[in-house]
C-alpha cells in the first residue's frame, strides 16, 4: 500500500540523470560485466551504487517483450542525479490535503524528482564494502502491487540493514501495470508471454546478482528474495517459475501470501478492454509498441477507474500461463519446484487500518455496527458466529478493535495455509510469523499497519522518512532490531533463529508463530481458535 505511494516527476529526457556528480570524492568504482559504476557513502556508511542498469531499455520494440542485458558501456557510469523508475502516475491524480492523515502516511513513500522511464531496469545496491567478503545478499522486491512503487526508493533505504547485518542489499526496479502484465497473446507468438515480463525483469535482475554481486562483496551462492505487499506476490510468482529456478536461496514472503496467479482470461480480459479504450483489436498488440507512451498510460488509468465487470479485474498482473509460469504457487499444494528453498512468511496484526483511513466509521463502532458489518461480509450466521468468538477471546477489546482483528485474521489465513503447505512437504523448513507491535502514531489509531514491517526489516524505524508511522520511539527500534536481525541470519544461514531470539520452524504438530513485539517471542499455535474459526468459513461450515 504505501509501496504504491510513490510521486515521481515526469520532466526530462532519462540520459539527464547519469550527469556527474559535482564534487570529486574518492567514491568506489566497480568493473560489472556491462561496464564501470561509480558508488557513493550510504546514508547510514558503506556504500551505495544507485540504479545500476541490468537490462536495457524496454521502449519500443522493446515493450511487452521479455528483457535483455544492457549494451556495454564505456568509462565510468557516474551516480545518476534521480532514480529511473518504472512509468505509473497517473497526472491527473489530485493529492492528498496537506496536514490530513492520508497525506502524512502517504508521505513516507514520496520520490518526487524521480524520472519515468520505460528505460528503468536498473538496481541500487547496498553493500558494507567492495571486497572479497563474499556477504549473504537480500534482494528487495518492493509493493505497491503490481502498478506502483519502485526498489530506489528511499523508504527501502538499504545501507542501515547492509551495515548493521554485513549483509549485500539489492533493491531491483522493474516494469509495473499494463507495461509489465498487459497480456496479448491474440496479437502472435512474441507476445505470448506479456502477461508476465515484469517477473521476467526480476528474472534478469537475478541473474545480473549472480554474475556481478561479488564485484560489490556478495555471496552468489546465498541469495535471498524478500517482499512485501505486491513484493511478496512478486516472490510467490519467482517461487513458480523454472527458469529462476537457482537464482535464490531463500524466499520470504511479507503481507503478500499469493496461492494462486491470474488466470490467463482475466489477463486477456483487462488488456482487450484497454485495447478498446484505445480503438484497437485484441490482435493489435503491435500497435501499442507504437504509441506514445502517455497515451498508454493515460489508458491504463482510464481502465483502473471504470467499473470492472463481475470477476474480471481491470488492473494488471501476472498471470499463470503455463510457461513462465509452470504452476501455481501454492495451489492445491507447495510448488514442488522450489521444496528446497527455506521460507518465511507472515504479516502485521492489523492489516487493514492502513487500507480504511477514509472509512472514519470503521473506527468508531458500536457492536451493533460491528456484527452488521461482519455479517453483510460473510453472511449472517457466520458473521454472528465471528462476532460472538472474538467477543469471548477478548471482552475488554472495543469494537473496532475486534473488526479490525477479524479484517486481518481473515487474510491472514492464507499466510497460514502456505506456511501448512510448506511444512507438509518436509522438505526445507518453513517460519511463520505476525508483527503485532502498535505504532503510539495518530493516538495509536492504526495499531499494526499494513507496511509496518518495512521500517522494521530495513532497520529504519527512527528515521525521519518513517517517523510519522513508526513514531520514532525506543520501542520502535527494539522491534527492528529483532525483525532485521532475524532476517539477516535467514539471509546468512537460511534460518531465522537466533542465540537472543530461538525461532523455531512451523510445524503441523506444533504449529510455532514468532510474535514480533517489544518482547518478541514465539507461542504455540498462537491463533489456534481464530485460525479453525476461518477456515470453517473458507469451507461454509462456520
Amino acid at each position: 500500500m504505501l509501496a504504491g505511494m510513490a510521486a515521481a516527476g515526469m520532466a526530462g529526457a532519462a540520459s539527464r540523470a547519469f550527469a556527474a556528480t559535482a564534487t570529486s570524492v574518492p567514491d568506489p568504482v566497480v568493473d560489472t560485466r556491462h561496464g564501470r559504476v561509480r558508488g557513493q557513502r550510504g546514508v547510514a556508511g558503506g556504500y551505495k551504487f544507485f540504479c545500476v542498469p541490468y537490462g536495457a531499455s524496454t521502449e519500443g520494440e522493446g515493450r511487452f517483450m521479455a528483457p535483455k542485458p544492457p549494451a556495454a558501456w564505456a568509462g565510468v557510469r557516474e551516480v545518476p542525479k534521480q532514480a529511473l523508475i518504472a512509468p505509473q502516475i497517473d497526472p491527473k491524480a489530485v493529492p492528498s490535503a496537506p496536514g490530513s492523515r492520508r497525506a502524512a502516511v502517504s508521505g513516507i513513500g514520496s520520490e518526487a524528482g524521480s524520472i519515468e522511464t520505460e528505460d528503468c531496469l536498473n538496481v541500487t545496491v547496498y553493500t558494507p564494502g567492495v571486497d572479497s567478503a563474499r556477504r549473504p545478499v537480500m534482494v528487495w522486491l518492493h509493493g505497491g502491487g503490481y502498478f506502483a512503487g519502485s526498489g530506489s526508493n528511499p523508504m527501502y533505504e538499504g545501507s542501515s540493514l547492509a551495515v548493521h547485518g554485513d549483509v549485500v542489499v539489492v533493491n531491483v526496479n522493474h516494469r509495473l501495470n499494463v507495461l509489465g502484465y498487459g497480456h496479448m497473446p491474440d496479437s502472435g507468438e512474441q507476445f505470448v508471454s506479456s502477461g508476465n515480463v515484469g517477473i521476467l525483469d526480476l528474472e534478469l535482475a537475478l541473474h545480473w546478482v549472480k554474475d556481478n554481486i561479488e564485484r560489490f562483496g556478495g555471496d552468489p551462492k546465498r541469495v535471498l528474495i524478500f517482499g512485501q505487499s505486491g513484493g511478496g506476490g512478486k516472490v510467490c510468482s519467482l517461487w513458480s517459475m523454472p527458469s529462476a529456478r537457482g537464482l535464490f536461496h531463500r524466499a520470504a514472503i511479507q503481507s503478500g501470501a499469493t496461492r494462486r496467479l491470474r488466470s490467463v482470461e482475466d489477463g486477456v480480459g483487462a488488456s482487450e478492454r484497454l485495447l478498446t479504450i484505445l480503438g484497437l483489436r485484441p490482435n493489435q498488440a503491435r500497435e501499442l509498441q507504437r504509441l506514445p507512451l502517455a497515451q498508454l498510460m493515460a489508458a491504463n488509468f482510464e481502465l483502473a477507474k471504470k467499473p470492472a465487470l463481475p470477476g474480471a479485474p481491470n488492473n494488471f498482473a501476472p498471470v499463470y500461463d503455463n510457461r513462465v509460469v509452470t504452476r501455481q504457487p501454492f495451489d492445491p499444494v507447495a510448488n514442488p519446484l522450489n521444496a528446497d528453498i527455506p521460507l518465511i512468511v507472515g504479516c502485521t496484526s492489523t492489516e487493514n487500518t492502513a487500507f480504511m483511513m477514509g472509512d472514519a466509521a470503521a473506527f468508531r463502532l458500536d457492536m451493533a455496527g460491528l456484527r452488521s458489518r461482519m455479517r453483510a461480509l460473510i453472511g449472517e450466521r457466520a458473521g454472528d458466529a465471528a462476532v460472538d468468538l472474538y467477543v469471548q477471546l477478548k471482552p475488554l477489546a472495543a469494537p473496532s478493535q475486534l473488526y479490525f482483528e477479524m479484517l486481518s485474521d481473515r487474510t491472514r489465513r492464507q499466510s497460514i495455509l502456505i506456511a501448512e503447505m510448506k511444512a507438509a512437504q518436509n522438505e526445507a523448513k518453513a517460519w511463520l510469523y505476525q508483527l503485532m507491535w502498535n505504532t503510539p502514531v495518530m493516538d495509536g489509531l492504526l495499531r499494526s499497519p499494513h507496511s509496518l514491517d518495512l521500517p522494521m526489516i530495513f532497520d529504519i524505524a527512527m528515521g525521519e522518512r518513517w517517523k510519522p508511522y513508526t513514531g520514532a520511539v525506543p520501542a520502535a527500534d527494539r522491534v527492528a532490531k529483532a525483525m532485521s536481525r532475524a532476517w539477516v541470519e535467514f539471509a546468512r544461514s537460511g534460518d531465522p533463529g537466533t542465540s537472543e531470539l530461538p525461532w523455531p520452524d512451523y510445524s503441523l504438530r506444533r504449529r510455532d508463530v514468532m510474535l514480533f513485539d517489544e518482547e518478541s517471542t514465539y507461542a504455540l499455535d498462537a491463533f489456534r481458535e481464530t485460525r479453525l474459526f476461518w477456515d470453517d468459513v473458507a469451507n461454509g461450515s462456520a
